[in-house]
């Protein structure tokens, strides 16, 4: 019986944030269903296991050691050293044919696709930007159970596909003019065709698997040239400076950037989230916010990923149309409010946006808004 699979296909599906999008593992695939038959074997000895090599800029594996093939068995791993050169050489030269030929067959990827994706990042990130490897993390499921297994490298928590005993997360760093990106591909072993092959011998047909994509996300790792510790550290700084409503914000960001999804978790995660909440908790930070508003009925405020650092998205709701001139001289109002109290310390700007009545917060007003940097 040939492995099942399914397919789902999400093109950058970011959290946003106003005008500018948090691309917290944002995926082109999404494969967690990308299945092969699990192992229904006896028992073993092993354990659920990640081993972390490094991978140098040409594609080989650095520090190989435990060697792979005392991980998985020689007919296992045949060409994945081969196929981890293949990614790594497509990936720094934006090959997008040849990466869309390295994809799982049922995932129907194409070129033009791929190179969408790859045009985002440099895009978003700002050229020149440098694709280069980072990891390699290689994963033994033992039986192909999905459950999460921690690996020794950032902290980092994966989620492997289901239904393969060893798979492999290939870690590269993208770095632009100011910030890094983080692109995560799964590497998983595609079991050889059986049943009746017309025209192939018995003797011909392959009895190896041949290792494929499965899966590819990207992840927003630093703003404002900092990292999540970069950003923690920052914030702890401002609560020493008795700046807690930007330290607040500031923990927030940290907390956005290493936010958890259906690939991968950061150990990291939940002590930002206690330290952010023990400064006060959500509610709180909300109504010193809305103390504020200038007036207008404050739906809503979140951390905001602005230029050069944090800031605060106002969403505000309209009793009447406002000109350009009012919204201007409202959200200036805002903003001398947060300074004379000493809130606007730490904070690089706000946005104000402006919601008519009925108007859903979940997407960019239809009034439009403005930002005002610090």
């Amino acid at each position: 019986m040939r492995p099942r699979a399914n397919r789902a296909c999400g093109l950058w599906s970011g959290v946003l944030l106003a005008s500018w999008t948090v691309l917290a593992f944002s995926g082109l695939i999404s494969a967690a269903a990308l299945a092969a038959k699990p192992n229904k074997k006896t028992k073993s000895s092993r354990q659920k296991s990640c081993q972390v090599w490094t991978v140098s800029p040409a594609g080989k594996l650095v520090d190989s050691l435990p060697a792979l093939d005392s991980l998985a068995a020689p007919e296992e791993t045949a060409g994945f050293d081969q196929m981890v050169e293949s990614v790594a050489t497509a990936m720094r030269k934006g090959d997008s044919e040849s990466l869309a030929a390295l994809f799982h067959p049922r995932l129907d990827m194409t070129a033009p696709v791929i190179a969408s994706q790859l045009a985002e990042i440099r895009s978003r990130y700002v050229e020149p930007v440098e694709i280069s490897p980072l990891k390699l993390l290689w994963l033994d499921t033992v039986d192909g159970d999905p459950g999460a297994i921690p690996c020794d490298y950032d902290g980092i928590t994966l989620n492997p596909l289901y239904g393969y005993s060893h798979q492999a997360s290939f870690l590269f760093q993208a770095s632009g003019q100011l910030d890094i990106a983080r692109i995560m591909i799964a590497l998983v072993p595609v079991p050889p065709r059986t049943g009746n092959d017309t025209g192939n011998s018995q003797a011909n047909r392959k009895t190896t698997p041949t290792w494929k994509i499965g899966s590819f996300h990207s992840q927003q790792w630093t703003h404002g040239a900092k990292d999540p510790l970069a950003w923690i550290e920052t914030a702890r700084m401002t609560l020493k400076q008795k700046h807690p409503y930007a330290a607040w914000v500031q923990f927030d960001v940290a907390e956005k950037l290493l936010r958890a999804n259906s690939i991968a978790s950061y150990s990291a995660h939940d002590a930002v989230v206690a330290e952010r909440d023990a400064i006060m908790p959500l509610n709180s930070w909300l109504t010193e916010t809305r103390k504020h508003s200038g007036g207008l009925a404050l739906e809503d405020a979140v951390s905001l990923l602005v230029p050069r650092g944090a800031g605060v998205l106002f969403k505000l709701r309209l009793v009447k149309e406002l000109s350009t001139v009012e919204i201007q001289t409202h959200c200036k109002a805002v903003v001398n409010s947060l300074t004379q109290n000493h809130l606007a310390e730490g904070l690089s700007g706000i946005r104000c946006a402006y919601y008519r009545p009925g108007e859903s917060l979940a997407k960019d007003s239809v009034t439009g808004g403005l930002f005002i940097p610090f």
